[in-house]
């Protein structure tokens, strides 16, 4: 109990008072204010702004709070790694490999396809590399692949339609049958959240002996534009333990649910990454946009078999990034119908929005 004096004219006299009470009163309004403006910072994607609001909470955390929280916490974590130069890890250097190796497979031309500019097919290569594509084991049983890549800025829409765009994965991503049976069977979204967030199923064949791999991904769109000049979209799995959107394994068949924790993030070149030591020297523009893909994968073997490892960081790997970003290409251009509707039914939604971060991105820093 709090003693308060409460002085009257001609009286004076003790009030008793739960100090408990009045500062559980005070902390649930303050905190039901914090929680609802980061609620709905969240829903407008501005996850680390909703985090920051969060941080003003004295209170525990409810649920959904928690949840937007340790989105934004993993989204911080991976702006993080994603700026840190990749010291430690393998440089994929076989992008430039000679015309002979490269016209060995389809996966080898894609690869040197990477040495060009992600600015037209049609324009003449630049003279080093704007991709770098690096990847590392941390353990037995993980990998941990990082693809950079210098896009101009009217690229940014067509790039994020065909990343946001799941539905169409199926009609654009490789599949391999030789050496071995690899690649994307179907992709399911099971909901979308807000502008881009979204929970998608991807089912992939495997080559024998391994059995079909499916992975739940759960992608969040982060805008952190006002503080850091950055957006992005981060990449985690879910499963029915921690999701109820998330559908049951089928039984059709034998298969296995992998672990991928990753994300991209767009932000404006930094001015020391096209003359990082070490590294190719790359053109940049003034417009133009770095984007930046981490992952790691978990693909429940008891080890990465050798072979595979190879397939995947030597062919795979480039063979995606660069079919990628040769679709977005092609949507730039016209050539993807579907995809141009798509972005006209979503553009006052979702796309013009993207074009507004991207102004912002270039807009003159205030002093």
């Amino acid at each position: 109990m709090l003693a308060v004096r409460e002085d009257k004219p001609n009286v004076t006299r003790d009030v008793d008072v739960d100090d408990d009470a009045l500062d559980v009163a005070s902390v649930d309004v303050d905190d039901e204010d914090v929680v609802a403006e980061a609620l709905a910072l969240a829903r407008d994607e501005r996850l680390l702004d909703a985090r920051r609001a969060l941080s003003r909470s004295r209170a525990p955390l409810r649920a959904e709070a928690r949840t937007v929280a340790d989105a934004a916490d993993a989204a911080e974590r991976w702006m993080k790694a994603l700026k840190e130069h990749p010291s430690g890890w393998t440089r994929q250097r076989s992008m430039t490999s000679r015309a002979s190796d490269a016209a060995s497979s389809v996966g080898g031309a894609m690869l040197a396809a990477l040495s060009f500019s992600s600015s037209s097919a049609s324009e003449a290569p630049v003279k080093s590399s704007r991709t770098r594509v690096y990847y590392k084991c941390d353990t037995e049983r993980t990998l941990s692949v990082r693809v950079e890549t210098v896009i101009g800025r009217d690229l940014l829409v067509p790039l994020l339609s065909v990343l946001n765009e799941s539905e169409l994965y199926s009609e654009w991503l490789p599949r391999w049958t030789t050496p071995t049976r690899l690649g994307v069977r179907e992709s399911v979204k099971v909901a979308q959240v807000g502008r881009c967030s979204q929970l998608v199923v991807i089912t992939c064949d495997c080559p024998w002996p391994i059995e079909t791999r499916q992975v739940v991904l759960d992608a969040v769109a982060f805008d952190d534009m006002a503080t850091n000049g950055d957006i992005g979209v981060l990449l985690r799995t879910k499963d029915c333990e921690n999701d109820p959107r998330v559908p049951p394994k089928p039984t059709e068949e034998e298969m296995t649910r992998i672990d991928v924790d990753g994300a991209f993030l767009f932000r404006r070149v930094p001015d020391a990454w096209a003359n990082v030591e070490g590294e190719d020297a790359c053109d940049v523009e003034r417009d133009d946009i770095l984007t930046t893909f981490g992952f790691v994968v978990d693909p429940k073997l008891e080890y990465i078999p050798t072979w595979l490892l190879n397939f995947i960081v030597r062919t795979v790997i480039g063979t995606l990034w660069a079919a990628f970003i040769r679709v977005a290409e092609e949507v730039r251009d016209g050539k993807r119908p579907k995809h141009a509707e798509l972005i006209e039914r979503k553009r006052a939604e979702l796309y013009d929005w993207v074009d507004e971060r991207a102004a912002r991105m270039f807009a003159p820093q205030k002093n």
